[in-house]
């Protein structure tokens, strides 16, 4: 055998053994009604078992099941039968052919992929292995408990959706506890103890606890109601034997009163003691005589028309003329006579235990009875008991044998009498009744109701011994099915069978988050990757710093454009390196936290003393109470150096530019006015033509000179207190005649809160040429015969001027360009209106200059509306 088989063999054999000893745990939860358990978890250990390791265990499965099965029936039946067997191997190929399906149905879910893997896959295969290929094994083995006799059949429903609930359960709770201890690979599985495996042995601890409150409860509540049941019905039974022993005693009354007691006295004497009583067989006056008295004896018996034989049986057992004897006690008169014609004269005396019974009951002066005996009669098959009572010779004073004169016998049958007292209840009662001899030795002498197959027979049961007779009778009450029916309540087993669900429940929602965190943390550890690969191949520098600016992680760009190593790098201060922090005066996080979400350029000086000019974006991670800053930096060196060589030939070309086109701009206005004498229409257009657009050139040389000044910071503002409604009036005075070329009308509107005398701080004017500037572009984008409005408002401490048209608006796109340098909504060459695109980008730096905002909004095809903030002056 190779070490393949060993191994499987060591596996079938654990396997078996397991589900025989994790099934005989489960058992013990039983709830009585019929040995039906919640929760199963065999059945889990066994799918499990299949599907980690192959259907090659299935022989551990059937094997498993088998020995359970035999053990409960052999406890079932005080021993292994063969209606036993034969239903231990049905249960044990049903309970293989649960896990072939399940096997099956699990194979079809996930088609290769290893299971619990995805979190759509639990439900699916707990629903699949558990509920659904249950109920092959419940059907199956309720099927087998069926035909060997075991329920009946107003039983099988209630064991089916027994026997499925508890395998459907156990699956559910055992199958992901299987794959915590046995999957692979163990690394991620293992792990899961704790956060699965765990909380599940506690959960189902906690049930097993309630339930054995819950079921002590129950079975007290049992015990009261049978109790109440079972004490009446002793009570009649005591009450029954005390009544013989009357009767007993009255006929010793009667030979005490009489010297001479004919059969017909007797007769009369007892003729109500029998009527209606089936619990006496009969009664008897055994007399005593001696062997001389006998012949006597016989001739008086013949007289009153009774056998005038005394008898006793032969070895073969035949009935015969006793012999002759010292002395005889024999029964002299027995009623009813019917049925009872081979006891009439027979010598009781003469057999050992007869005799026994009659010594104890002459020495003692009571009744004594013998142990159970058949009756000579042979008219019924029960056992019966003989109780006799002693009847002295008038005036004697010992209890001496000498001195018995005979002996008043009852014949007593406890199945008759149980019988009796069950019909008088007019039902049947829910309780089978045991009666026992106790004496020198135990003997049954009834067991009416059944046999007690209830499992509640061995947790409820009444049993009361009486002494009697010289002896004792034991009254045993057991509970039958049809008290459990009536009183047995399914509130343990719910209990049971919801809290066992709750926790299989449990198990998927926890195995479920499992696989969930086990998926994320691949994801993280994917993404992680992906980042680390994109930072360390990424061309700019990004660095990771914390509120006080230290460097925490940076990437390989970082290092090249540091110039430093990770050693130098790690753990110094942002401020060290780049100049705007030195610069601002102002702590490092005040400087983070002002540029956040944003770009703006500065320098960096590297170690060695190298300067470059870097753009820097900063973005903020919150972890916790300490937030972590993200610095992207762009060498922007070359570019700079680029820009500066543009801006240098802009500058020259456009001074080169100004002198000229100012001479040229004066002689054709010179033209125009006729002082070089009369021109023809037609020249006069081409000299207007001419002189626009020399002007346009003229304003554009303008712009780029200001925008040279602003970039290099060489653009001279006088920040002074402007009162701002005079000044806004000369914009809109200037500007009117501009309006009138595109028939729009301008409005001027203040809050009745300003007044004239209000200032703002700013260069009155730079601000004449921002407002110029948005009142052109308001007045060139609205519709002809339009309005724009110019509206002031104020708050506390700032002024805010409107500029508002209600033209075409901006598209979506523009508007996120809208401040850029040479950037119109219409940039084709064929644009409908005219413009440098730099009027806006030079309005926001002077605004901007002046302490103040800039800000719009616009809506397609119904206008915008432009905003200016300044600062309110404080004037004395």
């Amino acid at each position: 055998m190779g070490q393949l088989e060993l191994d499987t063999l060591r596996k079938i054999i654990y396997l078996a053994f397991s589900y025989w000893g994790v099934g005989s745990l489960a058992l013990l939860m039983a709830i009585p009604s019929g040995f039906a358990s919640a929760l199963f978890p065999p059945m889990g250990m066994a799918i499990g078992a299949v599907l980690l390791f192959g259907v090659r265990l299935l022989p551990g499965v059937f094997l498993g099941s088998l020995f359970l099965s035999l053990m409960v029936s052999a406890q079932s039946a005080q021993g292994l039968t063969m209606v036993g067997g034969v239903l231990a191997v049905g249960i044990g190929l049903g309970s293989s052919l649960s896990v072939i399906v399940a096997w099956g149905l699990a194979r079809f879910i996930l088609r290769g992929r290893r299971a619990f893997a995805r979190e759509g896959d639990i439900a699916s295969l707990l629903v699949a292995c558990g509920p659904v290929a249950c109920l092959v094994s419940a059907t199956l083995c309720t099927l087998m408990l069926l035909l060997c006799g075991i329920i009946e059949g107003r039983d099988f429903s209630t064991t089916w959706w027994t026997w499925w609930l508890g395998d459907s359960i156990g699956v559910m709770l055992a199958l992901p506890m299987m794959y915590v201890f046995f999957a692979q690979p163990a690394g991620v599985w293992r792990g899961r103890i704790l956060s699965v495996g765990l909380p599940i042995v506690i959960a189902t601890g906690v049930m097993v606890v309630v339930f054995v409150r819950i079921n002590r409860a129950e079975l007290e509540r049992l015990d009261k109601s049978f109790q109440q049941l079972a004490v009446p019905y002793a009570a009649n039974f005591a009450s029954g034997l005390d009544h013989k022993l009357a009767i007993l005693k009255s006929i010793d009354g009667l030979f005490q009163a009489s010297e001479s007691v004919s059969f017909d006295d007797f007769q009369r004497f007892n003729e109500h003691t029998l009527e209606g009583n089936e619990v006496l067989h009969a009664v008897s006056w055994n007399a005593r005589i001696s062997g001389t008295q006998r012949e006597a004896e016989e001739r008086q018996l013949m007289q009153q028309g009774l056998p005038g034989v005394i008898t006793e049986r032969s070895a073969e057992g035949e009935l015969l003329s006793a012999p002759k004897r010292d002395e005889y006690v024999y029964i002299k008169y027995i009623i009813p006579a019917e049925g009872n014609n081979k006891a009439q004269n027979f010598n009781i005396g003469a057999l050992p235990n007869r005799r026994a019974a009659l010594e104890r009951s002459a020495s003692s002066g009571e009744a004594r009875m013998t142990a159970p005996i058949k009756l000579v009669q042979d008219t019924i098959t029960s056992k019966a008991l003989l109780v006799f009572y002693p009847v002295y010779f008038k005036g004697t004073k010992e209890n001496r044998w000498e001195n018995i004169k005979g002996f008043a016998t009852a014949v007593v049958i406890m199945e008759q009498l149980i019988s009796r007292m069950n019909t008088g209840y007019g039902v049947p009662p829910n309780f089978v009744v045991a009666v026992d001899y106790i004496g020198e030795h135990t003997d049954t002498l009834a067991t009416v109701g059944g046999v007690a197959k209830s499992e509640l027979a061995s947790l409820l049961r009444f049993e009361q011994t009486y002494p009697f007779a010289g002896a004792a009778i034991r009254l045993t009450l057991t509970p039958n099915d049809a008290f459990v029916r009536k009183y047995h309540s399914p509130l343990t087993w719910t209990v049971l069978a919801g809290g066992f669900l709750f926790c299989a429940l449990l198990g998927g929602f926890l195995l479920s988050l499992s696989v969930r965190s086990e998926r994320i943390h691949e994801l993280v550890e994917e993404r992680t990757t992906e980042l680390s690969s994109i930072l360390n191949s990424a061309a700019d520098a990004i660095l990771t710093v914390n509120s006080l600016g230290a460097v925490e992680r940076y990437n390989p760009a970082a290092l090249t454009l540091f110039a430093a190593s990770g050693e130098q790098l790690q753990g110094s201060t942002i401020d060290t390196w780049l100049d705007i922090f030195t610069a601002a005066g102002k702590g490092v996080d005040d400087v983070l936290n002002n540029r956040l979400n944003g770009t703006f350029e500065t320098t960096l000086t590297t170690l060695e003393g190298q300067r470059h000019a870097v753009e820097v974006g900063i973005s903020q991670m919150q972890f916790g109470e300490d937030p972590r800053y993200v610095l992207m930096l762009h060498n922007i060196t070359e570019h700079k150096k680029t820009e500066k060589l543009k801006s240098e030939f802009i500058s020259t070309v456009s001074h080169e530019l100004r002198t000229p086109l100012t001479s040229i701009i004066g002689s054709l206005k010179l033209v125009s006015s006729g002082v070089v004498g009369d021109i023809s229409e037609k020249t006069a257009n081409l000299v207007t033509i001419a002189t626009d657009n020399a002007e346009r050139l003229s304003v554009l040389v303008n712009d780029i000179l200001d925008i040279e000044k602003l970039d290099f910071d060489q653009l001279k503002i006088e920040i002074a207190p402007v009162a701002v409604i005079p000044a806004v009036r000369h914009v809109m005075r200037q500007m009117q005649a501009y309006a009138d070329g595109f028939e729009v009308t301008l409005s001027l509107e203040w809050a009745e809160t300003l007044t004239k005398e209000d200032c703002v701080s700013a260069d009155a004017h730079r601000l004449a040429q921002v407002l110029t500037n948005l009142l052109s572009n308001a007045i060139k984008y609205s519709n002809s015969g339009g309005t724009v409005i110019l509206s002031l408002t104020k708050d506390d401490e700032s002024l805010v001027i409107s500029v508002k048209d209600f033209g075409r608006g901006m598209p979506e796109y523009f508007r996120k360009q809208i401040f850029q340098k040479f950037s119109q909504a219409d940039s084709s060459d064929k644009r409908e209106r005219s413009g440098t695109g730099l009027g806006l980008y030079i309005a926001k730096a002077l605004v901007e200059k002046m302490r103040g905002s800039i800000g719009f909004e616009s809506e397609l095809g119904k206008g915008s509306e432009f905003f200016i903030r300044l600062p309110l002056a404080k004037v004395k």
